[in-house]
């Protein structure tokens, strides 16, 4: 049996009809070109392939939701990050962040060798004003280790 990447676009049309029907708990989110089984208000999941025919839904335009970092942007915040390896290291160079969150990072380690299942959180820092199109975010890790990442700016959109 094809793969459905293999098998290119739905088109026996099911994806169209679910969203249609007020019975079924499909959605077309047509900003996003997104099919969604909706699960609660604000809780779904994302539809990637036709359940009845395997052919792949449409491509999402979400990632225009947000900045993609230029190979200049990313280069120079790495340059700008470079060397952090504590959170020592982080306040001295970067000062107070402007978002602190407790609860920022989720890690669970599933049950392996008799061990049970372990999660655990990590807070994490946000820098929102090192970059015009990146948020730099420092996970804390034990012995104030961190982890660095850069995500995209959210896009704003064009009032009127």
């Amino acid at each position: 049996m094809p793969s459905p990447k293999e098998k290119g676009a739905c088109k026996c049309e099911w994806l169209e009809r679910a969203a249609d029907d007020p019975q079924c708990p499909v959605e077309f989110d047509a900003e996003l070109n997104e099919y969604h089984l909706v699960r609660g208000p604000k809780d779904f999941m994302m539809i990637y392939y036709c359940p009845f025919c395997g052919g792949s839904a449409p491509k999402s335009r979400r990632d225009r939701l947000f900045h993609t970092l230029t190979d200049v942007e990313s280069q120079r915040l790495v340059r700008l990050t470079e060397g952090l390896r504590t959170l020592q290291d982080v306040a001295a160079a970067l000062g107070e962040p402007d978002i602190r969150q407790p609860v920022g990072i989720v890690i669970t380690e599933p049950e392996r060798d008799g061990k049970p299942e372990t999660t655990q959180s990590y807070p994490v820092m946000i820098y929102t004003k090192l970059s015009n199109i990146a948020d730099v975010h420092i996970a804390v890790y034990p012995t104030d280790r961190v982890g660095i990442s850069f995500q995209g700016k959210a896009v704003k959109k064009n009032a009127g």
